[in-house]
């Protein structure tokens, strides 16, 4: 073998190498890691607030879990469900706050694993769903809904939209049809001061936003009244990405269902009406995905 193939030869050697640490390189997970420890885990949320307010919101929280973990906590509020969902398939979040049917759609497309959910003195972990109204509107039932303004929270929220478009359905309420106009305000905290303000007739809340929103003096009660209460349904859970180290889920199970009693104070904002977390499984969420079928629901689309 002559120099000039030897050296071709030792050429091509390197740039298969070259290449090969690049792919392994490349193909590392985003999440930083030293030594092979990972040491940040990136927490998503969807919105329900505004984007400011939920950040100040889960911030006691995120302090809570940097302490106890000793890793460094990065959040993300989506704009949207779909971006909350997104950017777990795409393996930028470890772990994140679902709502109930933006949880069912990243467990099928996200690999997402609920394991914790907020439990509630009055409904476990179990939510209600309410239709609002000015006490002014003229409006006592859901079928005095038509011909009005009505504001859903999200296209892909449970008790935001779903939930409450579910029984206006059945009360012989089309929504894209008989409403006078429909919008999605992208809160539960902007649906509440819309009807307070009476910018809509009508609009939709679960049960612990309205009592937090009246607590925060954003409505007066005299001033709204609740015409329909839907059936309890599964909130939404926290959930991790089903890829995310065994150690780490295990500290993770371990810090949410032990929050020692000194540590509630400084989560009262965040905790609200939640007196522990409880844990769960995905079979929880059956009931939902079974509505889904009943309703001929494609969470995909609806999300």
């Amino acid at each position: 073998m002559n120099f000039l193939s030897t050296l071709k030869k030792i050429g091509m050697l390197a740039v298969v190498i070259l290449l090969g640490v690049v792919l392994v390189t490349g193909c590392q997970p985003e999440a930083e890691k030293t030594s092979g420890e990972l040491t940040k885990l990136r927490f998503g949320t969807v919105p329900g607030e505004n984007i400011e307010a939920r950040r100040e919101q889960y911030a006691p929280f995120i302090d809570y879990l940097e302490r106890k973990l000793g890793m460094e906590i990065e959040l993300f509020v989506g704009t949207d469900y779909t971006a909350t969902i997104e950017a777990m398939r795409a393996g930028k979040l470890d772990l994140a706050w679902y709502g109930p049917f933006s949880y069912i759609l990243a467990a099928d497309i996200a690999n997402a694993e609920a394991f914790v959910a907020g439990y509630h003195e009055d409904l476990g972990i179990f939510y209600e769903s309410y239709i609002i109204t000015h006490r002014d509107s003229g409006i006592n039932e859901i079928s005095d809904l038509k011909g009005k303004t009505f504001a859903f929270v999200d296209p892909a929220s449970a008790g935001g939209h779903l939930i409450p478009r579910m029984h206006m359905v059945e009360e012989g309420i089309d929504p894209d049809k008989d409403l006078a106009s429909m919008v999605f305000l992208g809160g539960h905290d902007a649906c509440a001061l819309a009807v307070q303000n009476q910018h809509v007739d009508a609009a939709t809340i679960v049960k612990h936003m309205y009592e937090r929103a009246l607590q925060n003096e954003l409505i007066v009660e005299e001033d709204v009244k609740i015409i329909h209460v839907s059936d309890p349904f599964p909130g939404g859970p926290l959930a991790w990405h089903k890829d995310l180290p065994d150690d780490i889920k295990e500290k993770l199970l371990d810090v949410t269902l032990n929050i020692p009693e000194e540590e509630y104070e400084k989560l009262a904002d965040f905790m609200g009406n939640i007196i522990r977390l409880e844990e769960v499984d995905d079979s929880t969420w059956n009931i939902l995905r079974q509505a889904a079928e009943v309703l001929n629901l494609d969470i995909e689309e609806v999300i």
